[in-house]
């Protein structure tokens, strides 16, 4: 049994902690009951032991919880970079759990695994698009599928690491009552753009100010290229807590490409920061399951 999950974005600009999309890359997932437990990882892999594994433990846990406790030979081809701000932890967590839901003959709904993935997690707005594909708003009771943006979108991806946790640490514990205004009225605007499919009104409303004033602080050179995406008509958001950064343009894909080639090497000359730049379709791709013959 194969599962494909997608990498996500999560916040998309005045959306923080409650909007997430996901992209066509994939971390492939493949498990088979065997005799002994086994691990074999390609593509980015964890540093971590079999045991400590994310896939492995969840996988473990979910049977065990099932009343199973039969050994798997586990696989992971993984396409997403860890530690990026493209949910690769959300990522091994719905294949994980989405593959031992199979194994178990499927004891738990979609919403149940969602649920699940949710409580693993600690937040909705990178599993909900990993589980259920496209363009994601979460609530706290409710997962609303949103139509995907028609812009050209590329993904600027650095050779350094920032954790969820410190990208957190930095938030400000509250915040002014018109950055709050002013953050909802932005959210009011994309989910508006995206009902609609205006793509200039949708770029128009990728602002934000409770969480990339701060997340920015984090990633040399951010303040630079936002003025650069601007000065090329194109807008440049964090993806999720960083410190990958995504260039979205209402062109053709030329022009757009033309632009983070110059935005990256303006990255890596001037502010000396490595990095890959990667075409995206943004709320295409959802969770498969493929059964093996």
């Amino acid at each position: 049994m194969r599962a494909l999950v997608p990498a996500t974005t999560a916040n998309l600009g005045p959306g923080f902690d409650l909007v997430g999309a996901s992209l066509d890359l994939e971390m492939e997932v493949e498990a088979e009951f065997a005799e002994d437990y086994s691990l074999n990882e390609t593509g980015y892999t964890e540093d971590a032991s079999m045991k400590d594994h994310l896939v492995f433990k969840v996988m473990v846990e979910f049977l065990k919880e099932h009343g199973i406790e039969r050994p798997f030979a586990l696989k992971t081809l993984n396409r997403i970079p860890f530690a990026r701000g493209l949910g690769s932890s959300s990522a091994a967590i719905v294949g994980a759990l989405v593959l031992a839901n199979e194994l178990c003959k499927k004891p738990l709904t979609t919403h149940e695994l969602l649920q699940k993935a949710i409580e693993i997690e600690g937040h909705p707005d990178n599993v909900a698009p990993a589980l259920l594909g496209g363009v994601i708003l979460s609530t706290a009771t409710t997962f609303i599928k949103l139509p995907a943006p028609f812009v050209e979108s590329f993904a600027l991806v650095p050779d350094y690491k920032i954790s969820t946790k410190a990208a957190r640490k930095v938030l400000p514990s509250t915040v002014s009552r018109d950055v709050a205004v002013g953050n909802s009225g932005l959210l009011a605007q994309l989910v508006i753009a995206l009902e609609r499919g205006d793509s200039e009104m949708f770029l128009d409303a990728l602002s934000d100010k409770i969480h990339e004033p701060y997340r920015g602080e984090l990633i040399p050179g951010y303040k630079d290229l936002s003025k650069e995406a601007k000065k090329r008509d194109g807008k440049l958001i964090i993806s999720g807590s960083g410190p990958t950064l995504l260039y979205l343009k209402n062109s053709g894909i030329q022009e757009a490409e033309r632009d983070v080639k110059e935005l990256s090497e303006i990255w890596s000359s001037k502010h000396h920061l490595q990095n890959e730049v990667v075409h995206i379709i943004l709320g295409t791709n959802s969770t498969k399951i493929i059964a093996e013959n």
